[in-house]
């Protein structure tokens, strides 16, 4: 049974919260939740976004949102870890590399599965209008994740200067160039892709090949390859490197050695995980490890 639990945030008055949950929700890694159950839109009674207002907070392990809405468009960011957004036809999952891009009064519930540190900032609808019209990932380049640690070290919530102004607006600005995608890590509940990607998640390391795996679903390599590109937008082994990345992110996290995490990742030696995450990072992983702690 979930637990619902109400949490302020300080220019709240006292009704208005956020119903969040403890115990990790039937949804994970972008499988599609039903969205027709009753919500109300929520009122925060937060100043106009001019153009920016945040919120900082440090989230527990194990932590959802419930379904609920917002008058201003929202970005979500964290430090480390996962974090999946559940819209009315889709799930957005996102690692730490990626912002999630929520338009203003687009239903939505939320999930972290690890303790990590949480930005939100609504955006004015001038420059939300300047941002994707539908939900989506949009890629932390250097800069941006510059600004926004600025933003979160100093802990500033309303732009109280000429100079976090300008700031708030370099970073949306540039947020309007920036890369967009869907799903960091998309699911598929097609009856021979399920039972693949279930299993993986279950066992991130599994080396078996793409021919392997098409003779337990019983159908050929080349049609499975197919069915990965259809459904997934990307090929077998471009979604199991995601999700080891993913994997080993969480694990960074708990302190499991390099040497452990490469063996648990399917990695013949340690240098060769080091590689992939570098590649994909730009850090190695005890760089991104401490980078995670300092945050």
């Amino acid at each position: 049974m979930r637990t619902l639990l109400s949490i302020q945030y300080a220019g709240q008055s006292s009704n208005d919260h956020l119903n969040v949950y403890n115990e990790k929700p039937p949804n994970r890694y972008g499988e599609t939740a039903k969205m027709d159950c009753p919500y109300t839109p929520l009122d925060l009674t937060l100043p106009t976004p001019a153009p920016l207002y945040l919120r900082h907070e440090a989230v527990e392990a194990h932590t959802g949102y419930a379904l609920h809405r917002h008058p201003w468009g929202q970005l979500n960011r964290i430090n480390l870890g996962l974090l999946e957004i559940t819209l009315d036809q889709e799930t957005l999952v996102a690692p730490a590399d990626f912002l999630v891009w929520v338009p203003a009064e687009v239903p939505h519930a939320a999930y972290i599965s690890q303790a990590l540190a949480y930005s939100s900032a609504y955006v004015s609808p001038e420059w939300a209008a300047r941002l994707p019209a539908k939900p989506c990932l949009l890629s932390q380049t250097p800069l941006v994740r510059a600004l926004f640690d600025d933003f979160y070290q100093r802990q500033v919530q309303a732009l109280s200067s000429p100079l976090d102004q300008q700031q708030a607006e370099l970073l949306l600005g540039r947020l309007c160039l920036t890369p967009k995608q869907g799903c960091y890590l998309p699911h598929s509940e097609h009856r021979q892709l399920a039972p693949i990607l279930r299993a993986l998640q279950a066992q991130p390391g599994d080396n078996q090949p793409l021919s392997a795996w098409a003779a337990q679903v019983h159908t050929s390599e080349r049609t499975l390859a197919r069915l990965f590109q259809r459904e997934l937008g990307m090929n077998f082994g471009q979604w199991r490197q995601r999700l080891r990345l993913l994997t080993a992110q969480s694990l960074l996290k708990q302190g499991v050695s390099i040497a452990d995490m490469a063996w648990q990742l399917g990695y013949g030696n340690p240098s060769a995980f080091i590689a992939m995450f570098r590649q994909h990072t730009g850090l190695s992983p005890e760089r991104y490890r401490q980078q995670s702690l300092d945050t």
